[in-house]
C-alpha cells in the first residue's frame, strides 16, 4: 500500500524535502512506517509525535492505503538531533548520512559501512541472519555515542546495525562522524566500532551452502559469567 508522509521543520531539513510517497506492507503500523523513514534518511524520529489524517496516532496506529502520515519534530532541538541511532531490516545507505553530517564547522566527515564478505575463512556465505535485543542494544548504542562525545569534540554521528537477512556486499552496521578535525573523527569512529563489538547485544548467524553456525563473540571479562 501507498500513503503520503509529511515531514516538518527539523525533519524536512534533514530529509531534504517534506513531502514523499511511502510504500508498505499490508498491515503496517505508524512504527513501521518511522522505521522504513529512519532507514532511507538521515532522521531520528523518536521523540517527536505522528499525526495521522490530522489526529494524532500512537506508534500501534494501523495504516491503510492513502492515509496521510506527519511526523512532528519536538517544539525544540537539543542534543539528540545531532545523534541517530538504531536499528533497522532496510539497507543501509552512505551518502544521505554523510550529507546529514556535513556542516560548516566541521573539517571531517569519516563514515565507515561494515558489509558482509564472502567467501569466508575460505567459505561461501549465502548470507547472515543478524538477532538483537532491540530495547537494550538501543540503550547501549546511545551509551557509546554519549562516551565518544565525553572524550571528543564531535558535531553530528550516526550509528545504525543491521538486523534480519543480510547478504553479500550489503552493509550490515553504518557510522558517521563529524568532527572539526580529522584525527578525532577518525579516533571516534573507531572507537564506535570496537565498542559495538564488544558491548552491543547483537548476534549474527552465518548461512553457507553447506548448512550454518553462530558467529563468535566476544564478552567483557568484568561481565562474562
Amino acid at each position: 500500500m501507498r500513503i503520503r508522509v509529511l515531514l516538518f521543520a527539523l525533519y524536512r531539513e534533514q530529509a531534504g524535502q517534506g513531502r514523499l510517497e511511502l510504500d508498505l506492507p499490508q498491515g503496517s503500523t505508524v512504527a513501521g512506517a518511522k522505521a522504513v523513514l529512519e532507514a532511507q534518511y538521515p532522521l531520528q524520529l523518536s521523540g517527536g509525535l505522528a499525526a495521522l489524517n490530522e489526529q494524532l496516532a500512537q506508534g500501534h496506529t494501523p495504516l491503510k492505503e492513502g492515509d496521510e502520515l506527519a511526523f512532528l519534530p519536538p517544539v525544540s532541538g537539543g542534543l539528540e538531533a545531532q545523534n541517530s541511532y538504531g536499528l533497522t531490516s532496510e539497507r543501509l545507505q552512505v551518502q544521505p548520512w554523510v550529507d546529514w553530517a556535513s556542516d560548516d564547522p566541521y573539517g571531517a566527515v569519516i563514515s565507515f559501512l561494515g558489509t558482509t564478505r564472502s567467501p569466508n575463512k575460505g567459505q561461501d556465505v549465502a548470507w547472515l541472519e543478524y538477532e538483537a535485543y532491540a530495547s537494550m542494544a538501543e540503550r547501549v548504542m546511545g551509551q557509546i555515542i554519549a562516551e565518544m562525545r565525553q572524550r571528543w569534540v564531535l558535531g553530528r554521528v550516526a550509528l545504525w546495525h543491521r538486523v534480519g537477512r543480510v547478504y553479500p556486499k550489503e552493509g550490515s552496521i553504518l557510522i558517521v562522524v563529524c568532527a572539526p578535525h580529522r584525527p578525532e573523527a577518525f579516533e571516534a569512529c573507531r572507537y564506535a566500532l570496537e565498542q559495538v563489538k564488544q558491548i552491543l547485544p547483537v548476534w549474527k548467524k552465518e548461512f553457507r551452502p553447506d548448512g550454518s553456525s553462530w558467529v563468535e563473540g566476544h564478552a567483557p571479562t568484568p561481565h562474562k559469567l
